[in-house]
């Protein structure tokens, strides 16, 4: 039982922006199983009388005592952080009675989760997740991504052909309204009724403008935009299907749609980005790592990635290293799992600098500390999300999904990641500016260090001579 909720734990921020598709205010707070196959059918079956429908106050207070129960036999620290998890049930019990609708019970539910003060609590529409190949109809993409740049929500990259890029969305552009609920507004709401700071509560503004853009196959958007140097204006743009790999669902682990970019450039820096940890990408992963030159330099660009399968950074660092790397530990209520990386054959052991900005959480967090911490890679970018608390699902009686965290990531420095997030070797800050102009300076600064450590001996390289005891 426990095996497999770390195998499906680790998934960070990416379950809070798909959940609040269906919301509309910000959200706060994949994998491969063997195929099964089915006996073909020798007679049709008489059909299954459906189940007498359960009333509604039986079934909300079951979710309820459910979502709690969970949280106060699962969750790391039995104080709670200080919360007294008792009194908070009482607290949302009192106005249970009131709650009509799923909406409603969503919404309380999230409240009270959000008495914990952590990240990987979230309450998931079961309509905004995909299990089947026929449900990833369901949700859409414009082929852009955003994050929050020079104290607004950014357009950082967009996809020729696709929706975003064809309405003349350009780089750089800020997002300044969608379907005229302005950004403005929103932030202010977070930081003044939420209590976050200003470069949190941008933050969360980013993962509700994403969620936003993840909305149904012909949703139809209008954004207002600033250009760099213009105008506002405003764009209508239209949800499409995502083209492409998706992963597939482990348990109550969703499908999403995967990326995996990776080019050799002429100086002989080998970069390679993916969107998500999920299985089915440690193909491509792989292969890439293993026909990078032993000469070159790797760039491994995290930015935006929110997570995944825990497991899998373990064994993509095994293929960046000739020795053995402690990524970190988990702390659990019930002991302590340690993440290692064990080297492989063949596995480059040229520089690495790893890219992350505020997006990158979870899974990507463990990875950028760990090859941090250990020596293995120089970070560059921004401080990345500080959500990095493993956790696992749950399907609700209300037939929503329930993520809940269970434990605590620790790097190999034996700090909690939580909150803090992992700070850059190298702080590197995007620009609206160079964004517009078409440059990087975050990817010119891991290029420029990995080319000058490739010329350095292989003696005085960084290649992770500093690895620290095991944590």
């Amino acid at each position: 039982m426990f095996s497999r909720r770390v195998r499906v734990g680790l998934f960070a921020w990416a379950v809070g922006l798909v959940a609040s598709c269906a919301a509309d205010e910000p959200a706060t707070s994949a994998s491969e199983p063997e195929p099964t196959t089915r006996p073909a059918a020798t007679a049709t079956p008489e059909p299954t009388p459906a189940a007498p429908e359960r009333p509604w106050p039986e079934v909300r207070r079951e979710t309820f005592d459910v979502v709690w129960s969970t949280v106060n036999e699962a969750y790391f620290d039995p104080k709670f952080g200080g919360v007294d998890w008792r009194a908070v049930r009482e607290k949302y019990a009192a106005r249970l009675d009131a709650v009509a609708d799923k909406p409603a019970l969503r919404a309380l539910l999230q409240q009270m989760l959000g008495e914990l003060h952590r990240s990987h609590f979230a309450i998931m529409p079961r309509d905004a997740a995909v299990f089947a190949p026929e449900e990833r109809v369901r949700i859409g993409t414009i082929g852009a991504e955003v994050a929050w740049v020079d104290d607004a929500v950014v357009f950082t990259r967009l996809k020729v052909g696709r929706a975003a890029a064809a309405a003349g969305v350009p780089p750089g552009a800020a997002v300044r309204a969608i379907d005229d609920r302005e950004l403005g507004k929103i932030l202010l709401l977070l930081q003044n009724d939420a209590g976050f700071d200003r470069l949190r509560a941008g933050q969360h503004l980013a993962a509700w403008v994403k969620s936003k853009f993840a909305a149904p196959v012909g949703t139809k958007l209008r954004l207002a935009i600033e250009p760099v140097g213009a105008e506002t204006r405003t764009v209508e743009i239209e949800s499409a299907p995502h083209e492409g790999v998706w992963s597939e669902p482990v348990g109550s682990f969703p499908s999403f749609p995967l990326e995996v970019e990776t080019r050799r450039e002429p100086e002989g820096v080998t970069y390679l980005r993916f969107n998500v940890f999920a299985r089915a990408a440690m193909s491509d992963v792989k292969n890439c790592l293993l026909r990078t030159p032993a000469g070159d330099a790797l760039v491994l660009d995290l930015r935006g990635n929110p997570g995944g399968l825990a497991p899998m950074a373990g064994g993509i660092v095994g293929w960046m290293s000739d020795r053995q790397l402690w990524l970190g530990r988990m702390q659990m209520r019930q002991g302590v799992m340690q993440f290692a990386a064990f080297p492989q054959d063949g596995a480059f052991t040229g520089p690495v600098a790893v890219l992350i900005d505020h997006g990158s959480a979870s899974t990507s967090e463990l990875m950028a500390a760990g090859l941090q911490a250990t020596g293995r890679a120089r970070v560059f970018g921004e401080r990345s999300a500080g959500k990095a608390l493993p956790s696992a699902f749950k399907q609700l009686p209300i037939g929503d999904l329930f993520q809940y965290a269970m434990a605590d990531m620790v790097t190999p420095r034996g700090k909690s990641l939580e909150g803090h997030g992992v700070a850059p070797d190298e702080i590197v800050e995007r620009r609206r500016a160079d964004l517009a102009a078409g440059r990087d300076a975050v990817l010119e600064a891991a290029r420029a260090w990995a080319l000058a450590e490739r010329a350095k001996p292989a003696a005085q390289r960084l290649t992770g001579q500093t690895q620290p005891r095991k944590p």
